[in-house]
């Protein structure tokens, strides 16, 4: 990793706990420490973003909330990062959704007229308009909110032992709206319905989620992380920008009919151009019978 780049997420870390003043010399900020909820690593080609509150089930707080887009768009702009792996902290929760009461404590008052909710989050690569690759480490239950990280991550692997479910109707009172909308669009209806509607009283196993297409695979905690690596080195051999416009492409189609899907994904294509592919000359019989040796 280059100088440049330490001290390029270095202050974005700083400005995330407010601590980073002007004018502080590189090697002030880098003694700080970058997160206060989060872990933020680098391995190569990889950033590891790690949510770092097992004792409270990883759930996101106030600062959780303000250190995500920062972590997100110090990977976004380091060009040395090809992919990111997103997990949790501790053996028990992925993440157990939003601290909703210190949210509200934050807030102050209750306004006359409370904003309108647009539904803008900036949890997720995605929802910061980050289109590298992002690799979900399930390492324990999912709940509520927690769904997003699943929801917008390209390939999601779990322990055997998580679980999903939501906690909208049965805990916080609030009426589930981007999570089941965003949920349907990859599982069918009814397993959405049940999911929401019987909430903690029915958690949906890795199993099944496995069967119903939320996660694709299952990996002994032992080798959860190390998977996870093995996975996002091979994403990262392709070409950044290639794969950065097949996931921009497949994000935006979901908006969209399919004749117009298509014609987005076309004018994506044509501006990001053919790139060098580290398999073009392979004979495509040896790609047939050797696969991810390759």
């Amino acid at each position: 990793m280059s100088e440049q780049g330490v001290a390029r997420r270095t202050v974005l870390a700083g400005a995330a706990l407010g601590a980073a003043a002007s004018g502080m010399r590189a090697a002030q900020a880098a003694a700080l420490p970058p997160f206060q909820a989060i872990r933020y690593e680098t391995q190569g080609p990889i950033c590891i973003i790690t949510l770092d509150r097992p004792e409270a089930d990883n759930v996101a707080d106030g600062h959780m909330l303000r250190e995500l887009p920062l972590a997100w768009e110090a990977f976004r702009t380091d060009e040395t990062l090809k992919v990111a792996i997103f997990t949790g902290a501790g053996s028990q929760a992925f993440c157990g959704g939003v601290d909703i009461g210190a949210l509200r404590a934050s807030a102050g008052p209750a306004p006359a007229h409370p904003p309108r909710d647009e539904g803008i989050r900036t949890y997720t690569a995605k929802h910061n308009r980050c289109w590298k690759p992002v690799i979900a480490a399930i390492n324990g239950f999912v709940a509520g909110p927690g769904l997003h990280f699943m929801l917008d991550a390209d390939i999601c692997i779990a322990v055997p032992e998580a679980t999903f479910f939501d906690l909208h109707l049965h805990r916080t009172g609030s009426v589930p709206i981007i999570e089941p909308i965003e949920m349907a669009r990859k599982i069918p209806q009814e397993a959405v319905s049940r999911m929401f509607l019987l909430g903690p009283h029915d958690p949906i196993s890795a199993e099944r989620a496995r069967q119903l297409g939320l996660i694709s695979e299952i990996t002994h905690r032992n080798r959860l992380l190390a998977r996870a690596i093995e996975m996002a080195l091979q994403i990262a051999q392709a070409d950044l920008y290639l794969t950065m416009a097949f996931i921009e492409s497949m994000y935006k189609a979901r908006e969209l009919g399919v004749t117009e899907a298509i014609n987005r994904g076309l004018i994506i294509r044509q501006m990001t151009g053919y790139r060098p592919a580290p398999m073009r000359d392979v004979p495509l019989g040896d790609l047939a019978r050797s696969g991810s040796k390759l």
